[in-house]
């Protein structure tokens, strides 16, 4: 089973700050394609932005992007699961709590970016991909004997 750590691989952590506007936290997000980004005080995460967050919290409400600070906006509790944990323990969080995108932590607890629900799902498929395969080996290998077997 993969850790977080290799799913997160040598992704970069994105982060904005909490007086950004949310329109410029768009662009940003736009510019380096992901769909979430951390929140920072410094290196401290104090919330998490969202795609979500930008539908119900701005969009939907009829905020101005342009005027609004995306720490208005902004998901406040930051979850997040340690580099070292098993993928199926973030999947759990993300499940459990209706998450999209997790953030990551190293031992030290500092911000090392976010695993998204799509990079659990990729695991999880390639792991039934695989298992599948070598079931199909072993169920034509051990077919292969039977019909050499006088």
């Amino acid at each position: 089973m993969k850790t977080i750590k290799e799913i997160l691989g040598s992704r970069k952590p994105y982060s904005v700050s909490p007086d950004m506007s949310v329109r410029s936290v768009v662009d940003y997000l736009v510019e380096k394609q992901v769909g979430a980004v951390a929140v920072c005080e410094g290196a401290n995460p104090v919330g998490v932005f969202s795609e979500r967050d930008l539908m119900r919290r701005v969009v939907n409400a009829g905020l101005d992007p342009d005027a609004t600070p995306v720490s208005q906006v902004m998901t406040k509790d930051v979850v997040s699961v340690e580099m070292g944990a098993p993928h199926s323990k973030a999947m759990s969080l993300m499940l459990d709590k209706n998450f999209r995108h997790l953030a990551v932590r190293d031992s030290d607890g500092r911000f090392k970016g976010f695993v998204s629900i799509r990079d659990l799902l990729e695991v999880d498929l390639a792991e039934a991909r695989e298992l599948i395969a070598r079931l199909n080996d072993n169920y034509y290998h051990h077919e292969f004997d039977q019909r050499r077997t006088p």
